[in-house]
């Protein structure tokens, strides 16, 4: 019993400490944007994305250390946790110093190519990359030693940090403040990791090799997944840099923001569904036996998170026409980026099913076959039909919504390769998101708002919040018909009291 309270301690101790982390950081990120201009938050997340893509330069290592450490310390096999420990902190170490070299070149590059700002950018960059690099091998050293609580206080103190010092420092120092506030919260994090972990690392410059090449065959997929998955993500970033200028993907932050933070809600309630997920499926070793626990977690996000994702679309533009107007061209590609996120709640599930079955490939495939759409779509819709940053949100949906599809039609597939099943499972995932784009266009039809008076737009918000709501309690009332999840929250919150 002390074990399972300790877990379910830890883990709602995790989810809070995250959500509440996801609340700061997006009152720092309106808070940032408040005080930048949107070229120099364009500028701002180009940079960005070096540092996205530079921070997977461990080629798969630390998520190979994140599956075998626990295994040996289950194992208890303490010699050779020490040394993996040592690996990854000697290699995090050695990446860190290549990264940085590399980018202080091409810093260089960029000042005699006269991209002054860009490339001072990028001398920053080196220390995030190093300082995330080390934060990230600490989070697996304490994950694997179920150390939650420590990963979770930095979570709360680095979100607290933040948003005091990216705060001050941009409107002290402007865009390049706020590139080192990035880099002194990282610095934060890893000093109280260090003095909370108390582990003996040492730095070793004679590397098992056989050993390398093991962790890297176990990490290597896996970071071939992230990043095929991070460049999905970012698709119309690279086309809005590529095609239009900083000012556009400024505006276009604020789609990229909404839509961030909203994909984190299904993602964190899917940590706790796919350990029961995988374990049910070594327990029946057959995924028909458990296709409920498919079919069921996917309704359930299928019906509830548009109806989330209406409710941002309602109340975004109250927070952008009153405390960032200078991002009101950013508020349509919000809306159409966050519709698209609606099909990103959709594809974890399938995952974790070709996942089990040792299938990731194909998870790959469709991956890059994504990327092979979302290009030229984004450059149809950008360049040749001229809609700019609009165009850029709808190809991405667009590209979302074939991901999806592709995704879950492979894995369904596993279960019935009949075409009037596929047609009937994908009319039941689609047809939220239909009902309540249906209902957000005549609310924004038949319940207009002045957009210059707050004390009125603040009751037009609350009354189309009324109306969406009574009009999305059919789709409540279908999927608990079909899953009975109101019944199982419930009865686990009823446990829950009773076990106090």
């Amino acid at each position: 019993m002390g074990k399972t309270r300790k877990f379910f301690r830890d883990a709602v101790f995790y989810s809070t400490s995250n959500i509440f982390a996801n609340i700061l950081n997006f009152i720092t990120g309106v808070a940032v944007r408040h005080i930048l201009r949107p070229a120099a938050m364009g500028l701002f997340n180009e940079i960005l994305l070096v540092f996205d893509y530079a921070r997977y330069s461990h080629f798969g290592i630390i998520d190979s250390l994140d599956r075998e450490l626990p295994y040996l310390y289950g194992t208890k096999n303490y010699d050779k946790v020490k040394l993996l420990r040592n690996i990854g902190f000697s290699f995090c170490i050695i990446i860190s110093v290549f990264i940085s070299i590399v980018l202080f070149i091409a810093s260089i590059v960029l000042r005699f190519k006269g991209d002054v700002m860009f490339a001072s950018g990028l001398y920053v960059v080196m220390f995030m990359v190093a300082l995330q690099l080390l934060n990230s091998f600490y989070t697996v050293l304490n994950r694997a030693k179920h150390n939650f609580s420590v990963i979770s206080i930095n979570t709360i103190l680095v979100a607290i940090f933040d948003i005091g010092i990216k705060i001050f420092l941009t409107i002290k120092f402007g865009l390049f403040g706020l590139l080192w506030a990035s880099v002194l919260s990282f610095g934060m994090g890893l000093v109280y990791f260090y003095r909370a972990s108390r582990q003996d690392l040492r730095f070793i410059l004679y590397f098992p090799y056989q050993e390398i090449i093991r962790l890297l065959k176990i990490g290597f997929p896996i970071f071939i997944m992230g990043f095929i998955y991070l460049t999905l993500r970012n698709v119309d970033r690279i086309m809005i840099i590529r095609l239009l200028d900083r000012e556009s993907l400024g505006f276009y932050t604020i789609a990229l923001m909404a839509s961030v933070y909203a994909v984190q809600v299904p993602n964190l309630i899917y940590a706790v569904i796919f350990p029961r997920f995988y374990q049910a499926y070594g327990e029946k070793q057959s995924i028909h036996k458990i296709k409920e626990l498919f079919i069921n977690p996917t309704l359930v996000f299928a019906y509830f998170f548009p109806i989330l994702i209406g409710f941002a679309i309602l109340a975004l533009p109250l927070l952008i026409n009153y405390m960032l107007p200078a991002y009101k061209p950013g508020i349509a590609p919000a809306y159409l980026l966050l519709l698209g996120s609606s099909f990103l709640a959709l594809v974890n599930m399938p995952a974790y099913l070709l996942i089990a079955l040792n299938k990731q490939i194909y998870m790959v495939v469709i991956g890059v076959i994504g990327i092979c759409l979302g290009f030229p779509l984004n450059y149809i819709f950008i360049k040749i039909f001229h809609l700019g940053i609009i165009g850029a949100a709808i190809a991405t949906s667009i590209t979302y919504f074939l991901y999806t599809t592709l995704l879950m039609s492979y894995a369904f597939s596993h279960y019935t390769k009949n075409i009037f099943a596929h047609i009937k499972f994908f009319f039941q995932l689609y047809f939220p998101f239909l009902w309540v784009v249906i209902v957000l266009m005549s609310l924004r039809v038949f319940i207009a708002s002045k957009g210059n008076n707050l004390t009125h737009d603040c009751y037009v918000v609350f009354l189309k919040g009324i109306f969406f709501i009574l009009a999305c309690i059919p789709l409540v009332i279908y999927v608990n018909k079909k899953t009975s999840v109101l019944s199982l929250i419930k009865e686990s919150y009823v446990k829950g009291e009773g076990n106090e």
